[in-house]
């Protein structure tokens, strides 16, 4: 049964970070993600790293933006996102565990691929991983059922992960 949740996306404000940090660490267990990430915490883990790269309104350092999705009156999920030279780039997307599967991630992105479109962008790009074993990140699947192009490329990292590619034209 698929439920669709009622949404509303909208651009972060900085008394989003609390909410937003909530949401990234309702997204996953540290157990699912090893093998999966880098081993420190990211950013979006505590208020006091996203405050710290918090620039105004939704915008992160380096031009990154920041979109929510809220369902009754919580917000439920988090974008990065930026534009730049004609191509969109999703850096993170986190839906709370109990919010996924319910059309809120496919919201979000679908608010990034509209902005970048607004912009001039014709393309979007974005990635995620596979561990030691040659098994990719859940984010795989989402990717490929939103429309997103494996390159077939895998990176290597520093650490014991490859980065997986993924790109899709927006024209």
């Amino acid at each position: 049964m698929l439920v669709i949740m009622k949404l509303v996306i909208r651009e972060a404000t900085a008394e989003d970070i609390p909410s937003i940090v909530k949401v990234r660490r309702a997204a996953f267990t540290q157990e699912e993600v090893r093998g999966f990430t880098t081993p420190e915490p990211s950013i979006y883990y505590t208020c006091e790293g996203l405050r710290r790269v918090w620039e105004k309104e939704n915008v992160l350092k380096d031009g990154w933006e920041i979109a929510v999705a809220e369902s009754k009156g919580g917000i439920v999920g988090f974008i990065v996102y930026k534009m730049e030279g004609g191509c969109g780039f999703i850096d993170l997307i986190d839906v709370a565990k109990d919010s996924q599967g319910k059309g809120v991630g496919r919201s979000l992105v679908t608010h990034a691929e509209e902005t970048a479109k607004a912009a001039g962008c014709s393309k979007m790009q974005t990635d995620t991983t596979e561990n030691a074993g040659g098994i990719p990140w859940k984010a795989y699947s989402f990717w490929k059922k939103m429309g997103y192009r494996d390159t077939g490329e895998r990176l290597p990292t520093e650490w014991d992960f490859k980065t997986i590619p993924f790109e899709k034209n927006l024209k």
